[in-house]
């Protein structure tokens, strides 16, 4: 096995165990030596699509919504920032603040936020920024998704 290898048979079991601590079925194996990406499908426990990838130095979690990337060789601490990341995704202690375009159907900015205090004087506060064009482009609307199991606690509404 050479150093390649040995990098995508870790992510390979580190998506697998992320996915299995949380009751979640995975598919696809789309990998070569330096890459691979396995899908979490939309299921029972979470309510869009994720894609876990493994890119030479990076780790990273991608969605229609939103890429986070953690760079292995430049963050220590990247790999647990990524399943701190995803735990939070999919328990929904993190959530998704949406930014659009007029008429448009995919966000062109996603905030990763956590909740910081309890109850109605929760703050939220960004972890991770995302965004497929200039950050101060103009704001048609704003969504908030939060994933959760069950079916009304899936909330969806305006920030």
């Amino acid at each position: 096995m050479d150093f390649s290898d040995w990098h995508v048979a870790r992510a390979r079991a580190l998506f697998s165990v992320l996915a299995e601590r949380h009751g979640l079925r995975m598919r696809g194996a789309d990998a070569g030596p330096d890459y691979l990406e396995l899908e979490l499908p939309v299921q029972y426990g979470l309510r869009i699509a994720l894609k876990l990838v493994w890119a030479r130095d990076m780790l990273m979690i991608r969605s229609d919504l939103f890429t986070a990337q953690f760079h292995l060789d430049a963050d220590p601490e990247a790999e647990s920032s990524f399943v701190e990341t995803l735990d939070g995704l999919v328990t929904g202690t993190i959530r998704l603040h949406l930014f659009y375009w007029p008429r448009a159907t995919r966000p062109y900015k996603t905030l990763l936020q956590r909740a910081i205090g309890q109850g109605e004087d929760a703050a939220w506060r960004t972890v991770y920024t995302w965004f497929r064009w200039l950050p101060w482009s103009p704001v048609a609307r704003e969504e908030v998704f939060v994933n959760s199991r069950a079916p009304h606690l899936h909330v969806v509404g305006h920030a």
